[in-house]
């Protein structure tokens, strides 16, 4: 006989062995009761609407008007990669501008969201990998 404890899952209504479910000291057998797919699905639509205010399916209808790859049309991270994009946004007015990878998200914060400093560093680029022998 298992010793395997069973536990239904309150979002999905499945029955799921207790190591689909995360620790929790303070519910019933020290388990969430949520499994843990159910669980980051819970977390992923909570972010996106406390951050952003955007829900699971307009992030869906962008994800896939991008192709489901990085907005940067120059960026190679594509869809063979096993990548996350993350929501890019104004700072200032809090709008949502798209989805970019890890790197291009980073880049345009180090560039400070600015064309300028951007265009800048594209010229610097430019003269210098010119140099190269």
């Amino acid at each position: 006989m298992s010793n395997i404890v069973k536990i239904r899952c309150t979002i999905c209504d499945e029955v799921k062995d207790e190591d689909e479910y995360h620790n929790k000291s303070n519910s019933f057998l020290g388990k969430d009761r949520r499994c843990k797919p159910c669980a980051t699905e819970r977390r992923h639509e909570y972010h996106l609407m406390s951050e952003y205010n955007l829900t699971v399916e307009e992030y869906d209808n962008m994800l896939n008007e991008q192709g489901g790859t990085c907005a940067n049309e120059a960026c190679n991270y594509g869809l063979d990669d096993d990548h996350k994009l993350y929501v890019d946004h104004c700072h200032k007015t809090g709008t949502v501008r798209g989805l970019l990878c890890l790197w291009c998200n980073s880049a345009e914060g180090y560039l400070k969201g600015s064309p300028e400093v951007a265009q800048g560093l594209i010229n610097y680029m430019k003269k210098h990998n010119n140099k190269r022998s």
